[in-house]
Formats: structure tokens, C-alpha cells, sequence
């Protein structure tokens, strides 16, 4: 299979790859454990290998993995894209549509279980994960609970440790004390920023201009694809799940590739070497040049990139069959 480059990759996600969705792509809903409709996407080829479930990162949208979904397809993978609460058509936003609010990470875990309950175990096919960044402690969190689920996971730059910007441990318990004893939590946090409509790719996650431009423009023409900043909320939750999963991890048994980008802003390194010592069979691919979105790198990056996840995925997927 033939992966994009820089060049052609418009012409095909305004063409060929439009047409596939058009035709092929299907849009659902379930209801979640408290009620709250997850909006997701689908679609199985015939003869299909494996499904292929995506847990996708903060203030993501289906969108921005049109292209890894249609790679999928023609690989001879299904897949599920769940948006998660809060994000995308999926119910969970505040009134202010571009903060992105949580409680506690249990609760993405729990829609992601009922997702998997309802949708996703009614295929009787291997079944595997991919997720990205924030996906990515959802999933190790999933996965150090419900052992049995999935048969292979593939994490991309996986947040399992976050940068704090120069944010001491001391100002960051001030900071989730002060925001709580003043009800501050659905606030938005220190450090995060509204949408405006400006174009930042050179201070983005994404070193391919194209990709960054088709993913923006959706953002810009729908206010449900403009989630843009955290809340104190998230930010307290996404610290202490970063605690919790990395505590938990010598209980996970499903099978693990990682894909680190060495120049990845959001996501402190730290974590994986944590992982690794807790789970040391686990497969490892570093992209010293990559910013945080691997898929969205350089031309030479990604071809590599996603040789080394099919073949992860290849793997996985003949190990269960």
C-alpha cells in the first residue's frame, strides 16, 4: 500500500478518500453507562483480519484521522472511531463548546467499556487497539482493568506523563486546591487559551501543512470540532490518571507497541522509561525528529511510521487467530 505524501495528500482526501466514506464509512451512537450519547464511526471490509478500535487525543476529532482510517480500510482492518465525551458530535460539552471538561479519567474508561460491551464485542473478529496522546492514558487505564478485551494496542506519543510547563508539584497542588475550594474546576485553566480561528501550525503538533490545513478548516467551519482548551477539571484528572496508570501498569497483559516522537512538546519522556521498567517486553519506536503527532511528521517519518504500526498491527492480530 501506497501512503500519502505532502503533495497529493488533498487532491485524495477531497477525492478518492471521500468517496470511500461516502460509501463506505458509517455514523452511530450508544448511550453511555450515565446516559451520555458517544457519537462513533465505522467500517468493516469484507474478509477483514482484525477491527481496529481509536482512542484519539485531546480536543481530536474523527476528521483528523480520515487518512489512518482509510490506510486501515484498504489494509483489510475495520475500524471503530469513538469520539470521546466532550469531543466531536459526542454529548459531554459545556456550555462554552471549546473548554474540554472530566471529572475523572474513570469516566472515559467506563464509556469506553460500554462502547466496547455494546458495539465493539458483537464482531467476531480480532480486536485491537490504537490509540493516541490523551487516548492513550485512557487506554493504558482500560487496559490495566479489562485484561481480556483487546488482543494488541498500539500507543502513539501515549500521555503518560505530562509536561507542566515549568509548573512545580507544590504550585500544581495549590493550583487544583485553589480551583476546587473556589469552584473553579469548569473554568479554564493556567496556561490554556480559547479558540480564535488563528492558524498556529508552526506552533502545532504537526509538521505536514496540508494535513494541519484540512484539519483546521473543519475546525473553523463547526463549533463542535472547536474544542481548544482543558479546564482546571481535566487538568487535575489527567494528572492524577497519569499517576494511577503508571502505578497500575505490571497489571496489564495485552500485548504493546510505543511510538515516541523525540520532539514532542505535551508529553514528558518520562513515562515511557516508567512504563518500560513496569512492562519490558513492550515494543519500542522513537522518531527523534517528530513532533508530538507522528502521523502528521515529515514525509520520510510517516512511511516509516506506519510500516512499523501495520506490521505491529499485522502481528497482533495473527497472534489471536
Amino acid at each position: 500500500m501506497e501512503f500519502l505524501g505532502e503533495e497529493d495528500y488533498r487532491a485524495a482526501m477531497d477525492g478518492p478518500c471521500r468517496t470511500w466514506r461516502e460509501q463506505c464509512v458509517k455514523q452511530d451512537s450508544f448511550t453511555s453507562f450515565d446516559g451520555t450519547k458517544i457519537n462513533y464511526y465505522y467500517a468493516i471490509p469484507e474478509n477483514a483480519s482484525a477491527v481496529i478500535v481509536l482512542f484519539h487525543g485531546f480536543c481530536e476529532f474523527y476528521g483528523k484521522y480520515h487518512e489512518m482510517t482509510w490506510y486501515f480500510y484498504q489494509h483489510g482492518f475495520g475500524f471503530f472511531f469513538p469520539e470521546m465525551r466532550g469531543h466531536g458530535l459526542s454529548e459531554g460539552k459545556l456550555k462554552e463548546k471549546d473548554l474540554v471538561h472530566i471529572d475523572d479519567y474513570q469516566t472515559y474508561v467506563s464509556d469506553m467499556k460500554s462502547f466496547y460491551d455494546q458495539v465493539v464485542a458483537k464482531v467476531p473478529l480480532p480486536k485491537l487497539l490504537f490509540a493516541h496522546s490523551m487516548g492513550g492514558a485512557i487506554a493504558t487505564l482500560y487496559l490495566e482493568s479489562y485484561t481480556g478485551d483487546y488482543q494488541g494496542a498500539a500507543l502513539s506519543s501515549p500521555m503518560l506523563k505530562l509536561r507542566t510547563n515549568g509548573y512545580s508539584p507544590r504550585k500544581i497542588k495549590m493550583l487544583a486546591f485553589f480551583a476546587t475550594l473556589f469552584h473553579m474546576k469548569k473554568k479554564l485553566s493556567a496556561g490554556q487559551s480559547r479558540f480564535d480561528g488563528v492558524n498556529i501550525f508552526e506552533q502545532s503538533s504537526c509538521q505536514s501543512r496540508a494535513r494541519y490545513d484540512y484539519m483546521f478548516e473543519m475546525r473553523c467551519a463547526d463549533e463542535n470540532y472547536q474544542t481548544y482548551g482543558a479546564t482546571y477539571g481535566w487538568s487535575i484528572a489527567s494528572l492524577k490518571a497519569t499517576e494511577k496508570l503508571i502505578t497500575d501498569a505490571s497489571k496489564i497483559r495485552t500485548p504493546l507497541a510505543v511510538f515516541m516522537a523525540g520532539e514532542d512538546h505535551l508529553v514528558n519522556p518520562a513515562g515511557y522509561t516508567e512504563l518500560f521498567k513496569a512492562l519490558p517486553n513492550t515494543h519500542r519506536y522513537e522518531y527523534p525528529t517528530s513532533r508530538h503527532e507522528i502521523f502528521n511528521s515529515t514525509t520520510e517519518v510517516r512511511q516509516d511510521y506506519y510500516q512499523k504500526l501495520f506490521h505491529e498491527l499485522d502481528e497482533m492480530a495473527k497472534g489471536v487467530q
